[in-house]
């Protein structure tokens, strides 16, 4: 993900500005997605986030010395989970597929926004100086790690947020879910450590792949319009 930390390419102004700007982008996104999960647990009725001064789009609130560490290093991180519950829903199911489905809306609807300023921008303004260009590389980050946390939250497994929204059409004493909660973590970690190997042997980036897929599919005919 941040392959731009080994890009020699780059200046060490450049490369300064570059690290600034994806570690803004990989906050605001963290808490929107974050933000979006707790507003909708409320409009469910689960008035518990709020309570925990969780709702509220301060970052601090949500992130994770440990999350936060791991994207600086690994492009890969995390926030704290929102804490919310269910039994106070006022539909039980259907809040559990709102609230679990909300970040990743959150998350998409973020990309596109990002996506359709870069497209306006590009058309009316174009790269006049400096500046611009950070801006539209912030742009771009934005879209990437939008992307990013959409697709991977999407993975039907504990404790992402698409496991959450698959078992929601689950009885409660699925073999499904007791094996997932069980193993979860472990088949996360799992998968970023063979992603990890893969690249460092073959020099195929897994996670980048992987997200692409979002990116050329919906962001890219957007940014392609400003050109």
């Amino acid at each position: 993900m941040l392959n731009f930390l080994y890009e020699t390419t780059l200046t060490p102004e450049q490369a300064v500005m570059v690290f600034i700007i994806s570690i803004f982008a990989f906050i605001f996104s963290l808490t929107i997605h974050e933000f979006a999960h707790g507003l909708v647990a409320l409009k469910m009725g689960d008035d518990t986030a709020k309570l925990s001064g969780r709702l509220t789009l301060n970052p601090f609130k949500h992130l994770t010395i440990g999350g936060f560490l791991c994207f600086m290093i690994l492009g890969v991180g995390w926030a704290k989970p929102m804490p919310v519950n269910p039994i106070k829903f006022k539909k039980y199911r259907k809040g559990i597929r709102l609230v679990s489905i909300s970040g990743i809306v959150a998350n998409v609807v973020l990309g596109l926004i990002a996506a359709i300023i870069h497209a306006v921008l590009i058309a009316t303004v174009g790269i006049p100086n400096m500046a611009m260009e950070y801006l539209y590389l912030l742009l771009q980050y934005f879209m990437i790690i939008n992307s990013y946390l959409a697709l991977f939250n999407l993975l039907p497994i504990y404790p992402l947020d698409g496991f959450n929204f698959v078992t929601s059409f689950m009885k409660a004493d699925n073999k499904f879910i007791h094996n997932g909660i069980k193993n979860g973590i472990r088949i996360l970690f799992s998968i970023l450590l063979v992603s990890l190997v893969i690249e460092l042997l073959f020099g195929i980036d897994l996670l980048t792949w992987y997200l692409s897929i979002i990116y050329r599919l919906i962001y890219l005919p957007i940014v392609l319009l400003g050109g």
